[in-house]
C-alpha cells in the first residue's frame, strides 16, 4: 500500500538537527535551505501488514516464512501479533541538488540543504507512522525500529525489500544494502492486543534513538 505524504521542515527542526542556534551567519542559509528544499521534495511511503508466527530471543519469524534477526527488535515486538513494514523516501531531486552545489563550491548551501533533506526524510517516516497509528487506533502499538540500528544487521534490508517492494516508490537497494535515493528509510513496528504489546504508541524509554531523536518530545506529547 502506498501513500503520498505531506512534509514540513521548520527552522526549529533544522536547528535541532545541526545542533546550533540561529545567528547572522546561519540565518540566510537556513531560510534558503527551507525555501529551496521545499521545492525538491517528493515524499512517498509504502507499507504492508504481516502476521507474526513466532518471536524468539533474536529471531522474528513471519507466517510467510521470512524472518528478521535482532534481539533488540524481538524485545521491542514482544506481544505483537502483526508487524507493519514501511519504507519512505523524499525522492532523488534534493540529493542531486546537493551534489551540484558541492561541485560548484557552494559548500555552506550544500550542507544546510543536506541537513534539510535529512530532517525531511525523518519527518516523512514520522508522519507515515502517525497516519498508521490513527489507522490502527485501538490496537497496542510499539515504537518503530530501523534496520542498521543497534544489533539489527543492515542486510535485513533485503527482507524488507522482498516484503513490500519499495521499488514501487522509486527506492532501490544496492549490493551493500544501501538505498537510493539516500534520503530513504525503512522501519518496522508491531501491533496487537493492547494488554500484551508494550504500552504506549511511542515507547520512548526503550527506543534506540531516544538520546538523539529529533521528534522525541513530539512523540512523548502524543495522546496515547
Amino acid at each position: 500500500m502506498q501513500k503520498n505524504l505531506k512534509v514540513e521542515v521548520t527552522e526549529e527542526l533544522l536547528l535541532k538537527k545541526i545542533g546550533g542556534r540561529k545567528n547572522k551567519g546561519t540565518s540566510e542559509y537556513l531560510q534558503n535551505a527551507i525555501s529551496l528544499g521545499s521545492t525538491l521534495l517528493d515524499p512517498k511511503g509504502i507499507y504492508d501488514l504481516f502476521p507474526v508466527a513466532q518471536i524468539e530471543k533474536d529471531r522474528l519469524i513471519l507466517e510467510n516464512g521470512e524472518l528478521f534477526r535482532s534481539e533488540h527488535l524481538c524485545k521491542l515486538l514482544e506481544g505483537a501479533e502483526k508487524i507493519i513494514v514501511m519504507c519512505c523516501t523524499i525522492g532523488p531531486a534534493l540529493e542531486q541538488k546537493v551534489r551540484e552545489l558541492n561541485q560548484e563550491g557552494n559548500y555552506g548551501e550544500a550542507y544546510f540543504l543536506d541537513m534539510y533533506g535529512a530532517v525531511a526524510a525523518g519527518t516523512t517516516m514520522f508522519n507515515l507512522y502517525k497516519e498508521l497509528l490513527e489507522e490502527f487506533k485501538g490496537y497496542g502499538t510499539t515504537v518503530f525500529m530501523e534496520p542498521g540500528q543497534l544489533d539489527w544487521n543492515i542486510r535485513d534490508q533485503r527482507v524488507v525489500f522482498k516484503l513490500i517492494s519499495p521499488e514501487e516508490i522509486g527506492v532501490t537497494l544496492n549490493e551493500s544494502n544501501m538505498m537510493t535515493p539516500i534520503k530513504s528509510t525503512t522501519a518496522v513496528f508491531g501491533i496487537g492486543d493492547p494488554a500484551k504489546v508494550k504500552k504506549g504508541s511511542f515507547s520512548c524509554a526503550s527506543c534506540p534513538k531516544r538520546n538523539y531523536c529529533t521528534f522525541r518530545h513530539e512523540a512523548e506529547a502524543m495522546v496515547l
